[in-house]
């Protein structure tokens, strides 16, 4: 009975450490994935004046290597806008395909067709939320991707209103 009870004492702590991590990388409360390579967060949506009727575009968050922009982001993911009980959008978001390095992220409406100089309507940004005069200045905080590890709660608040851009192009 003993040597029952020593073997079910030793399964146990074996259980408990290897539960254990010491992992600084934040997992999003267990309800994300960190896949190598990737961004994961959320977005909340600050104003009730979303774009319902996506035919003409989508929001998107994206990551860009190279800020201000010069060109497409890095990587991007269409982002699906959920309306909560106080009548405000949030949304979820995996970019994925990244390699290491910064990034900028921001969250856009993606006019379609695009149109160069007024396709893109930035509404938001990691650090920044939604101040254009932070996401343009020199202290914008990026996101870092080391040794291919994945990043998660990389959250931010976005205007959902496109009128209320705080950038184009």
């Amino acid at each position: 009975m003993k040597k029952l009870f020593f073997a079910f004492a030793i399964a146990i702590m074996a259980i408990i450490y290897g539960c254990n991590s010491d992992d600084n990388n934040p997992t999003g409360g267990g309800t994300v994935t960190i896949d190598p390579n990737t961004i994961n967060g959320a977005v909340t949506f600050v104003d009730t004046n979303a774009v319902i009727d996506t035919t003409g575009g989508y929001y998107s968050v994206n990551a860009f290597a190279t800020w201000p922009p010069t060109g497409n982001p890095t990587a991007t993911a269409k982002i699906k806008l959920i309306k909560g009980t106080d009548g405000k959008y949030s949304a979820t978001y995996k970019i994925i395909g990244l390699n290491n390095g910064q990034y900028v992220v921001t969250s856009a409406f993606i006019k379609t067709p695009y149109v160069v100089g007024n396709g893109v309507l930035g509404l938001g940004s990691f650090s920044c939320d939604t101040s254009s005069s932070c996401l343009f200045g020199p202290g914008i905080q990026k996101v870092t991707i080391e040794n291919n590890n994945g990043k998660a709660d990389i959250n931010f608040k976005s205007f959902a209103d496109t009128s209320r851009k705080i950038y184009k192009f």
